[in-house]
């Protein structure tokens, strides 16, 4: 039989100013408790004290209170065995349970719900001692945690000022370590962090809009993103790039392969892009981009005539290290080769000959081309997708130049030879195979030591990835949490789930927010969780943009376990559109595939904007948003001229200066003037 309310109020405030932000370095405050009745404060602990057993007849309410904008609040359970309630409220009428807008309700026997003024609604959870709850205002919309975990949206609307309301039932209930938090409002420029798994949903750009915050005209140059994002942008092509301004670009080769040079050390940066030269283009392109400026330029095709004048450029990137120097071939070749795009000249000897390995000792006899190659960031270590004569994929190849060493590694059989790829410090080699049934695994191999390790799908296998050094980050298409990206480091210590912890997921299976993971930012020496990946993707969910958005590497980067996601930019692509000339249906020329720079501030992709034609744009990464990642360290050059900058007065194929030593993680690189 249900005991009568009964209530008895002791009313201890406190006067104290109410904020709705706090500073950077103070976005979180300890809870200063008031309107205590029938309960007893000691350090960071509320607990009822008095009143009866079972009745909701004790409480308290923050001093604190959020006025405006998002902010949390939060706090932790002392013991299973009590019943009380604790949220969100605007206002106080007492101790009553229906009081509290937004709450929480532990029920004493290890189960946890959401009651909105007394009415069920949902978000059923189990709890522990020592679990964290938090009820947030996300974009205006109240959200549910436990543990970081995302658990439901309110469908109701909060009144400011909000305040943190508990409700006590229990004799001995208690409540410990609350605290309330303050989103600052983000600046212009900053983009804006949610919690990933976040259900906020934000509209995509219509045509028109667009052509509204684009520069007028369709002219290259810089730009700012509305609301949320009001991150920079900069058009990098436009009409003018195609003749008869015809849809001639290429997509971005891909997200791991760089199309920004390492500009680190110099006012531009040079960005290669490809265009149909049967389509109005004239082959592979370059471009070179001041960063203080915000100037665009084209210097014009990288390859006057010749079958390179034919490449769509993917597979192509830059080097790591050297900042006029790029990775080139051809399909139907053995050769990978270096060339520097000032002087438009190719080194003597191909970074990667596939006839150089020795047969059979080596490489099987069949060995014809190389595709889909990659070199680790000292240019030392290259690997490649090996082909026979029919372009059957049929294994891979490194190369070790130091020592001209070859190595291959040939499909076991039952399987498809997919992709190779070297890791960034030339050490680790990451091989991607799948069965008949679609099914897939990974072969991590330590080329150090000789040693491989298998793992499959199931137990995380990656699918899309990138690598850092010693490590890779990827799709993780067996994980229980939607689109799930793991980081798997090396050596691997297990092979069963989990391999690696989640870095990020997105807020439902229809959504592939990071798609294509992009990690050219990688830096050597540098732990991989204090460093962060970006990545993109396009699809046809009607109710939400599709965005280009960054996460730390550090699964423990909140307290509370959840995860941060930065929000950078939107895709603005349509995949209906005719822009990115999609011949066969499967949206692949039309997909970003964007790529991060070897500094991480900037995002390069391409994209219709939902019209005729594909065009390609950076994004600026306001990557001090997430907290804790470190900057990319700036070169030093041993003359005035910034390294690897072409003089306004040299035409396109004229020489780079009087060279220059840039000295950064990798040693000293002499550029070669």
């Amino acid at each position: 039989m249900p005991r009568r309310r009964r209530l008895t109020i002791v009313l201890l405030t406190a006067v104290l100013p109410v904020l709705p932000y706090l500073g950077a370095d103070a976005e979180e405050q300890s809870v200063t408790w008031t309107n205590i009745v029938n309960a007893t404060v000691i350090g960071n602990v509320l607990q009822k004290t008095g009143g009866f057993d079972g009745v909701d007849d004790a409480g308290a309410t923050s001093q604190q209170q959020l006025t405006a904008g998002d902010g949390y609040v939060q706090f932790t359970v002392g013991e299973t065995n009590t019943f009380w309630l604790g949220g969100l409220s605007n206002g106080n009428q007492g101790t009553g349970f229906a009081d509290i807008d937004f709450a929480f309700r532990f029920n004493g026997a290890g189960s946890a719900d959401v009651l909105e003024n007394g009415i069920y609604a949902g978000g059923d959870t189990p709890y522990a001692t020592g679990d964290v709850f938090r009820v947030a205002i996300v974009s205006g919309r109240v959200q549910y945690f436990r543990n970081g975990t995302f658990l439901r949206e309110s469908a109701m609307t909060p009144t400011y000022p909000l305040l943190l309301d508990v409700a006590l039932g229990s004799l001995g209930a208690t409540v410990s370590d609350a605290v309330l938090g303050f989103t600052p409002a983000p600046s212009p420029g900053a983009g804006f962090i949610e919690t990933a798994g976040s259900p906020a949903l934000r509209p995509r750009f219509t045509r028109a809009q667009i052509d509204k915050f684009l520069p007028p005209d369709g002219a290259k140059g810089a730009f700012t993103f509305p609301a949320p994002y009001n991150t920079q942008g900069v058009r990098l092509t436009n009409a003018s790039d195609c003749a008869g301004g015809a849809d001639c670009l290429w997509y971005v080769g891909y997200s791991y392969w760089r199309n920004m040079n390492n500009h680190v050390g110099s006012a531009d940066m040079y960005i290669f892009l490809g265009t149909d030269p049967h389509n109005g283009g004239v082959g592979p392109i370059l471009l070179r981009y001041n960063k203080a400026t915000d100037v665009v330029e084209t210097l014009g095709p990288l390859f006057a005539t010749g079958p390179f004048s034919e490449s769509t450029g993917e597979g192509w990137y830059f080097s790591g290290s050297h900042p006029t120097r790029m990775y080139v071939h051809l399909v139907g070749t053995p050769h990978l080769r270096r060339y520097d795009i000032l002087e438009r000249q190719f080194e003597t000897i191909p970074a990667l000959d596939l006839n150089a390995c020795p047969r059979p000792a080596v490489c099987p006899a069949a060995a014809a081309f190389i595709i889909q190659p990659h070199s680790s960031d000292d240019d030392l270590v290259h690997s490649a997708t090996v082909q026979d004569a029919g372009f059957q994929r049929i294994g891979c190849v490194t190369y070790q130049s130091s020592t001209r060493r070859f190595r291959y590694f040939a499909t076991p059989e039952s399987y498809v030879f997919d992709e190779c790829h070297i890791d960034k410090s030339g050490r680790w080699l990451v091989i991607l195979e799948t069965r008949s049934d679609g099914s897939r695994q990974n072969r991590i191999v330590d080329l150090r030591r000789g040693k491989a390790t298998t793992i499959d799908d199931f137990n995380g296998a990656l699918g899309h990835l990138d690598m850092g050094f010693g490590y890779a980050v990827g799709a993780d298409t067996f994980n229980s949490l939607p689109n799930a990206t793991i980081l798997l480091q090396f050596p691997v210590v297990n092979t069963t789930r989990p391999i690696g912890p989640v870095v990020h997921f997105n807020k439902r299976w229809d959504i592939a927010a990071a798609n294509h993971i992009s990690h050219g930012n990688a830096r050597a020496g540098v732990p991989a969780t204090s460093q962060y990946a970006c990545g993109s993707n396009a699809s046809r969910v009607s109710d939400m943009a599709d965005e280009i958005v960054c996460f730390v590497l550090d699964a423990n980067h909140n307290a509370d376990g959840s995860l941060d996601v930065l929000v950078v930019a939107p895709v603005m692509t349509d995949l209906d559109a005719a822009g990115g000339r999609d011949a066969n249906g499967d949206d692949y020329e039309q997909l970003p595939k964007g790529n991060l720079d070897a500094t991480g501030k900037y995002f390069l992709w391409t994209t219709n904007l939902g019209g005729s034609r594909l065009d390609a744009f950076l994004v600026k990464i306001p990557a001090e948003r997430l907290n804790g990642s470190q900057e990319f360290s700036e070169v030093t050059t041993q003359n005035s001229e910034p390294c690897g900058r072409m003089p306004d007065h040299a035409a396109p194929r004229g020489r780079g200066g009087s060279g220059c030593t840039v000295t950064g993680a990798h040693g000293s690189v002499r550029v070669s003037p």
